[in-house]
């Protein structure tokens, strides 16, 4: 059967739409508050497949991080160290417009360092490089002595100052809230299964809709509606134990170039990652868990993390992540009436605020210093 728009449906919904957003991820929801914010007589609409978001939004570990020592240095070593100075500017400026937008209340945010422990035959090698990389913190963001040593639960532990965590499901119903309250409209539980640029039409499970402005911010799903885009799926994979009498972490762990990470959650351990042992096939938009990840992430906490423990997996899912040939977002015009802004390389808590206000400047010709930092290169 057919399904029919009332008069007062299609006049809310779908007509006199200046522009039109796919995927109510952190990147949609900011995009769309900052049209709002710059240019409040817009009328925005933001449409998504489901009624909250399925990609990563909602599906990360809840880490404000921008890289540890060894990611960064992956970084430098594999894109060079403008991309990497940037993309650290970039994740910081993030963080500043996500904590000005959402309380640390409202989104459980704890001002927490980030960890990274290394095999005892690495520590010398990255403790060596912690001089170097503070002086380069302190030209990037302009912030002392980030990194430093201590003694700790897993050793000799690199300690980044400036970090945190929170809660991604409360940040996501506030960044909701407020582009509800900014008068942003939205359809959710609707597919795009094609974008037809010839004549501005959205094919749906809805049915036609037509657009003026579009912009994608689907992230990992994007190849599902626009193939030619340099963004690939990455799936990630986390789980949860259940309570650990007396069980605390005053940090948030990373290991392996950031690959691996974990942290306390109520005396519960929250534990993800792990995609590097699978890299290939971990390129997927399926939100599937596997044996041969899960079982690694088990066993690291069995045997590391928790060693000595009775730990219990409580739950576990998964979340899918956009990369790319680097770890610059894709943020960009494709033709006059289509934008994309994908490709968050995993830190689209850090980085998607700020790729919200670069979007919506670009799209209304807005010069700012936001816009300024991500084009220059």
């Amino acid at each position: 059967m057919e399904y029919k728009l009332s008069w007062w449906e299609d006049e809310y919904l779908l007509k006199d739409v200046d522009y039109t957003i796919l995927g109510a991820g952190i990147v949609g929801l900011s995009t769309a508050i900052e049209l709002k914010l710059i240019a409040p007589q817009a009328k925005v609409l933001i449409i998504d497949k489901k009624t909250y978001p399925v990609g990563a939004s909602t599906k990360n570990a809840g880490f404000a991080c921008f890289g540890s020592i060894s990611e960064i240095l992956d970084d430098i070593e594999t894109f060079g160290e403008d991309l990497c100075h940037r993309l650290i500017a970039m994740r910081w400026r993030g963080l500043e417009i996500l904590r000005s937008r959402v309380s640390a209340q409202a989104m459980d945010y704890q001002g927490r360092p980030g960890i990274e422990i290394f095999p005892k035959d690495e520590e010398a090698l990255y403790h060596s490089k912690i001089p170097n990389i503070n002086d380069q913190i302190e030209y990037i963001l302009g912030e002392k002595q980030c990194f430093s040593i201590r003694e700790g639960r897993y050793g000799n532990e690199t300690v980044n100052r400036l970090e945190g965590c929170l809660n991604p499901q409360k940040m996501m119903a506030h960044l909701e809230l407020e582009a509800r309250k900014l008068g942003v409209i939205f359809l959710q539980g609707v597919e795009v299964s094609k974008i037809l640029e010839s004549n501005s039409e959205l094919i749906t499970n809805f049915g036609s809709i037509f657009y003026n402005k579009l912009i994608v911010c689907t992230n990992g799903f994007t190849k599902r509606i626009l193939g030619e885009v340099d963004v690939q799926s990455a799936r990630n994979q986390v789980i949860v134990t259940s309570p650990i009498k007396g069980f605390s972490l005053d940090g948030c762990y990373h290991m392996n170039k950031g690959y691996v990470y974990f942290r306390e959650l109520g005396s519960r351990l929250i534990l993800g990652g792990g995609r590097h042992l699978a890299l290939e096939e971990e390129i997927t938009d399926e939100l599937d868990n596997t044996s041969k990840i899960i079982s690694y992430l088990t066993t690291l906490a069995e045997t590391k993390i928790l060693a000595g423990e009775n730990i219990k997996i409580e739950k576990m899912w998964s979340g899918i992540l956009g990369v790319g040939k680097d770890k610059m977002p894709l943020v960009k015009k494709v033709n006059d009436n289509v934008f994309i802004a994908v490709r968050m390389g995993g830190m689209g808590v850090a980085i998607g605020s700020y790729v919200g206000r670069v979007m919506a400047s670009i799209l209304l010709e807005n010069d700012n210093r936001d816009l300024q930092l991500f084009v220059r290169s």
